[in-house]
């Protein structure tokens, strides 16, 4: 589609050469204004004050102190008065006077305007005799404290209503001891001034302005016939390069369509580039088809794989809701659609269940078929009855069998003895467990023994240990992928933050401790690109033989007896006080009749699991999903009939319990009650 040009290039460089010639005469005509006029002024103000400061010589501070005080004029006075005259009438000022400032005025001692008549005497005109006062207004107010204190006062240029623009220049004349006398004032005509200015700035606007008009037309036709033309010309040519081939360009067989320009400069440079990108596009289009298929034939291929992959490893959980001793759950998270990282778990036995956690190197498909035959080699080994240790020797010879991609794998496998909580683990330069002892409450990480990585060294040897998991422990796997997590500014996640994360809910459920440490991952790396596979997996204790029960029901109304009878005997068998028995009643009898009410659940399960004095009851089902945890408690301040229907039921199982926790998996709700007594 061909978008709609607002504003043409030509038009820009004009509006732009036009802005500038314009911005560049105003400049020049404000600097040589500011010169001429500076210059004008300042010679008319050094005038004016080498005058005042003449007068100012020759007169006696004495004289003026008694002139002021008695207003009599003597010989003296008659002779100063013809020396001002005499002043004004060979210096080009307009007036001449002496003053003395006299509170917010100044009174008249001198004025160059009185005349001598032909008896000797002064002709009453319009000038201000000795001792007449006036008052002073604009800059003349504004220097008052000046005047009053003798201090030298700038000329003053200002515009009288009567005479014009006129240049006041004045100086103090002071006592010996600096105290002053009077202010001698001159007044000097810049009408002349001003209008000579005013002709300059006119006569240099003008010339200005005219060289500027010559100047852009000049400029402009250059650049049409050099620049804008030829430039139009590649535009039309692209433009219809695109418009002409289009079907040609979605097979490859388009062709060049740039004219030939000979102008000599940049343009032609730039019309032969132009001639070589189209060139250049038809090649590259006619590569990116052919990349494009093959990508999309791998992308198909890897999308299998995912999906096979994906397969290879256990899913569905609960994965044993069979077996009340245990919970277990893992994930993974490749950061490319396949990857190396892999875990697994599966009975050996009835009593025995092995713990698989892999990291392969590398990444991507490489990786992934590694992956496969390490897991199978190993969930094969593991079958036989092999010790964790035996196992890890055994598949590392295979492994280095033939192994010319130099690959290898770190892996942690644990077999979990169910009845005695024993655990029997070896490590293959895996990342260290993380532990939770239900006594401390909280993760710490287990520096287990490390032996070498498989398929690096034949003939390895690898030693095992044993732990001892009780009820209510939890061993925590990881790759690293999630301590080596790195945000945009290139720190890493690490154990530290692993095991804060961890310890928020550290009695967690395997799934709730997996999706903490997820969330916590997420936002420390915020928008950073994952770069390694991210693989965790996590196994509970949840009983000890007789502590632990589970109660397989039908979801109706008629089973909601045999519930309560079922949680009342085992809770009574452990000495469980009656208070804390009848308020896990009420809350089992609660939750269980909104499952066979509510849920629509064809199957349903009730499970009671005794650690110290703690009581954990797990009630599943596979009905719709609903979430009770979200659902807001009632206002129960309000009266009854005033109150919205519903809520108050699980408003009271939430108050009585210690705890309410609720997830959805595999097509099963998970609704966990804890009770401390």
């Amino acid at each position: 589609m061909k978008s709609k040009v607002r504003f043409s290039l030509g038009k820009k460089l004009t509006a732009m050469i036009v802005i500038l010639s314009v911005a560049l005469s105003l400049v020049s005509i404000a600097v040589s204004y500011r010169i001429f006029s500076t210059t004008m002024n300042n010679y008319y103000t050094q005038l004016g004050t080498n005058l005042v400061r003449t007068l100012a010589s020759q007169l006696d501070p004495t004289d003026l102190d008694r002139y002021f005080e008695t207003q009599e004029m003597d010989d003296s006075y008659y002779q100063t008065q013809n020396f001002i005259r005499d002043m004004v009438e060979n210096n080009n000022v307009e007036y001449l006077y002496v003053v003395r400032p006299n509170g917010d005025g100044v009174t008249f001692l001198f004025d160059s305007d009185m005349d001598l008549d032909a008896g000797g005497t002064y002709s009453d005109g319009g000038y201000c005799a000795l001792g007449t006062f006036t008052g002073l207004g604009g800059e003349f107010a504004a220097n008052l404290d000046n005047l009053l204190a003798g201090r030298p006062v700038d000329p003053i240029i200002q515009h009288d209503p009567s005479y014009g623009w006129l240049m006041t220049a004045m100086t103090p004349v002071l006592h010996e001891d600096g105290t002053m006398a009077g202010y001698v004032m001159a007044d000097i005509s810049m009408n002349d001034v001003m209008n000579t200015q005013q002709t300059f700035l006119l006569a240099l606007g003008t010339l200005l302005v005219a060289l500027t008009v010559i100047f852009i037309a000049l400029f402009l036709t250059i650049l049409r016939r050099k620049v804008i033309k030829p430039i139009d010309q590649l535009t039309q040519a692209t433009g219809a390069f695109i418009q002409n081939n289009q079907d040609e360009l979605a097979t490859g067989t388009a062709l060049v369509n740039v004219p030939d320009i000979k102008t000599g400069d940049e343009v032609e440079l730039l019309a032969n580039s132009f001639r070589k990108m189209e060139e250049d596009m038809i090649s590259y289009i006619r590569s990116f088809m052919e990349i494009t298929a093959e990508k999309e034939r791998i992308g198909a291929e890897l999308n299998v794989a995912t999906q096979i992959q994906a397969d290879m490893l256990p899913r569905i959980f609960p994965a044993f809701p069979e077996r009340a001793e245990f919970d277990i759950y893992a994930s993974m998270t490749p950061a490319k659609e396949v990857g190396g990282d892999f875990y697994d778990f599966f009975l050996v036995d009835e009593d025995h269940l092995a713990l698989v956690i892999a990291d392969v190197s590398g990444k991507g498909v490489p990786a992934a078929l590694f992956m496969v035959i390490t897991k199978t080699l190993l969930k094969n080994s593991a079958q036989t009855g092999l010790s964790p240790k035996d196992v890890l020797q055994k598949v590392n010879n295979q492994l280095c069998e033939n192994n010319e991609a130099e690959m290898f794998v770190t892996v942690w496998l644990g077999i979990y003895e169910i009845s005695t909580g024993k655990l029997i683990a070896a490590n293959a330069g895996h990342e260290y467990p993380a532990i939770y002892r239900a006594e401390d409450n909280t993760f710490t990480l287990l520096k287990d023994k490390h032996g070498f990585v498989l398929a690096g060294m034949e003939n390895s040897r690898y030693r095992e240990y044993e732990l001892q998991l009780n009820p209510g422990d939890t061993i925590f796997v990881y790759t690293d992928g999630v301590a080596e997590a790195t945000n945009i500014n290139e720190v890493l996640y690490g154990t530290d933050r692993m095991l804060d994360a961890l310890n928020r809910n550290p009695g967690g459920s395997p799934t709730q401790l997996l999706q903490l440490v997820g969330e916590d991952i997420t936002a420390f790396v915020n928008e950073a690109p994952q770069f390694d596979d991210i693989t965790m997996l996590a196994l509970k204790v949840r009983g000890e033989s007789g502590t632990s029960q589970k109660l397989q029901v039908e979801p109706t109304l008629e089973s909601q007896p045999l519930v309560c009878d079922f949680l009342e005997a085992l809770l009574s068998r452990y000495q469980v006080p009656e208070k804390v028995i009848f308020q896990v009643n009420v809350a089992a009898d609660e939750i269980f009749s909104n499952i066979a009410q509510y849920s629509g659940a064809t199957t349903a399960s009730v499970g009671c699991e005794i650690i110290g004095n703690r009581i954990i009851i797990r009630f599943l089902d596979d009905g719709i999903p609903y979430d009770p945890t979200d659902h807001p408690d009632p206002d129960v301040t309000l009266p009854v009939q005033d109150r919205s229907i519903g809520g108050l039921g699980i408003y009271m199982v939430k108050n009585s319990m210690d705890r309410m926790t609720y997830e959805h998996a595999n097509g099963f709700n998970s609704l966990t009650l804890e009770k401390t007594w």
